[in-house]
């Protein structure tokens, strides 16, 4: 656990540092730092996969979601950078993260088998895609009076929010039986949150909102630290 407080501290540290440049200069050296506070959350997970007793197919998926998430923010960035070519960033990246939360959802589905064979996921499952699509729906709906318009982003929206909205029911439902889950539940509900600031920012008109900046930020990156934590607390 000493190496994990170590590696924490300095993801922590490279978030803190990402941000002040994010909102003191932005453009190139904010993506620059944003990469590199990526790749330590992707370090913290490759450290604690090595942690591991034995072999489980599940440590593979969770470093390919931290994976997808990193690409996402390095696309995501880009539109920063490249703000004429908006569009295309803004769907890639899009794309990238809800790719990183199908593959997070397979890692949670065999890391559930790893910890308890004997759980039975298909009521987990089934309920949380009941409650998925009312939740989402109002979401989505809640965003007109906020004055949020997705555009031509819509479907894109409205499958990441799905995905989004699943993930945390998901991961709270299972963590009530295994404890393991708790910290997943905790990381998945801040990636919805994150989101929901983040669509604020990107379609209501608000992308240089420093506030939004640093919550935003705050909840992914405190996210993707559960995610990547995971190994060290099972």
């Amino acid at each position: 656990m000493e190496q994990y407080g170590l590696m924490l501290t300095a993801v922590i540290v490279a978030v803190v540092v990402f941000l002040f440049i994010r909102v003191t200069k932005g453009g190139i050296p904010g993506m620059l730092a944003k990469t590199v506070a990526s790749v330590g959350f992707m370090a913290l997970g490759l450290a604690g996969l090595t942690q591991l007793q034995s072999y489980s197919s599940f440590g593979v998926f969770i470093i390919l979601g931290l994976l997808f998430g990193l690409v996402g923010d390095v696309v995501l960035d880009l539109k920063v950078v490249y703000p004429e070519s908006n569009d295309i960033y803004l769907s890639s990246g899009m794309i990238s993260f809800g790719i990183s939360h199908i593959i997070y959802f397979v890692a949670t589905y065999l890391l559930a088998q790893f910890l308890d064979p004997t759980f039975s996921l298909v009521k987990p499952i089934w309920i949380s895609v009941a409650v998925t699509i009312p939740i989402s729906a109002g979401i989505l709906f809640a965003s007109k009076f906020l004055d949020v318009k997705f555009g031509k982003f819509f479907v894109h929206a409205l499958v990441y929010t799905l995905l989004l909205v699943f993930m945390a029911l998901f991961s709270i439902y299972v963590a009530f039986s295994i404890s393991a889950f708790k910290l997943l539940a905790v990381g998945f509900v801040l990636f919805l949150l994150s989101d929901l600031v983040l669509s604020t920012q990107y379609f209501g008109g608000k992308p240089n909102d420093k506030l939004l900046i640093i919550i935003n930020h705050a909840l992914y990156y405190g996210a993707q630290i559960c995610i990547a934590s995971i190994f060290f607390f099972i």
